[in-house]
């Protein structure tokens, strides 16, 4: 079996993404959500994806991968939630280990844990969503003092936030605003539909792939992803990288084949769902590289040209100017209304280019 080169997987997961072609807004975000963290790049994502706004009443903001907020199609957020839930034995792997260790040294195993933070969720929002402060407060006013240690970051006694974000993926909770919970809408879905499901996604956007990097992306348990690729089995297809022997969907094996080509440049934030892939030495060969675009604090931003990694950038508003400062790492390359683009989604009027 030939070996897959990383050009050709990485152009493969471009074009999974949306990043070659601009498309409609639902299927850019249904192909496996937008991250809205840190707040207002949901929007730099979207606009390096389509030219289109979400129609509101179709899409809805969770919970859900890594207990961020994300963007999905409101008839998919089973795929995005509930499909990432792992059985209880394993449910440190998405909540945190420190944190079930935490409610296990409080008496309480990791689901009575999450069960009576649910149960206080729901009382407190029955009648309607509350804003972060107020949701917190309804939750210290429910709970019993060992579910609310003291945080010294807010000075404040409350739930850990790998209970209150699990919240999205249990099903309970919804975002209608940035910091803001509501009751999630009931909804009828096949559980084991809705996890085959996320295991499709995860492979036409990050794939050539396995289970543990679908487990690294979701933040769930190796166990639960691996069930996750075991529900669809029938429908993979292998194939040899440099990273050893990693699987797609058969059906898209003429798109790895001969992936499509990328037109243009995108600017894409530091958290953008391509630029978040498992798969971090594909992306970035250059191990030094690779450390300033993924420091533990203050993201750069990344340029593609053509689908390639050609640059990165970083913003600073500046009153209605949003300042972006450009480091290439090849020759500089035609942005065209990207920068445009990504200072309005910033909620700028204008903008300004500095080479670095």
């Amino acid at each position: 079996m030939a070996e897959i080169a990383d050009e050709q997987v990485l152009a493969f997961r471009v074009a999974g993404h949306h990043l070659g072609r601009r498309t409609d807004a639902l299927t850019a975000i249904g192909a496996c959500g937008i991250q809205q963290s840190p707040p207002g790049w949901a929007e730099v994502a979207l606009r390096a994806r389509t030219n289109e706004d979400p129609d509101p009443g179709r899409v809805v903001m969770v919970n859900a991968m890594r207990g961020a907020p994300y963007l999905v199609p409101r008839a998919d957020v089973a795929v995005f939630t509930r499909a990432l839930m792992p059985a209880e034995e394993d449910l440190r792997a998405i909540i945190n280990s420190r944190e079930t260790k935490e409610a296990r040294e409080a008496g309480y195993t990791p689901r009575e844990a999450l069960d009576a933070v649910a149960a206080a969720a729901r009382e407190a929002l029955a009648d309607g969503p509350l804003g972060r402060d107020d949701f917190h407060q309804a939750l210290r006013e429910r709970l019993p003092d060992d579910l609310l240690p003291w945080c010294a970051n807010c000075a404040s006694h409350h739930v850990r936030p790998g209970f209150w974000r699990t919240l999205g993926p249990l099903g309970v909770t919804t975002m209608p605003e940035r910091a803001t919970w509501e009751l999630a809408e009931p909804v009828e879905f096949d559980l084991d539909r809705a996890r085959a499901e996320l295991a499709r996604r995860f492979l036409r956007c990050y794939g050539p792939g396995n289970h543990t990097e679908l487990a690294k992306w979701a933040q769930t348990a190796p166990k639960h992803a691996k069930a996750l690729f075991e529900l669809i089995a029938d429908e993979l297809g292998e194939v040899e990288t440099r990273a050893g022997r990693r699987w797609i969907l058969a059906a898209d094996r003429k798109r790895l084949e001969r992936p499509p080509k990328a037109s243009g440049a995108r600017m894409l934030g530091g958290f953008d769902p391509y630029v978040s892939q498992p798969d971090r030495e594909t992306l970035v060969g250059d191990a030094k590289l690779r450390k300033r675009m993924f420091p533990s604090v203050g993201r750069p931003g990344v340029i593609l040209d053509h689908g390639r990694l050609a640059g990165l950038w970083r913003g600073r508003k500046s009153g209605e100017t949003l300042a972006i400062e450009l480091e290439w790492l090849g020759d500089p390359v035609e942005l065209g209304r990207e920068p445009a683009v990504v200072a309005t989604a910033r909620g700028c009027e204008d903008h300004e280019l500095v080479e670095v």
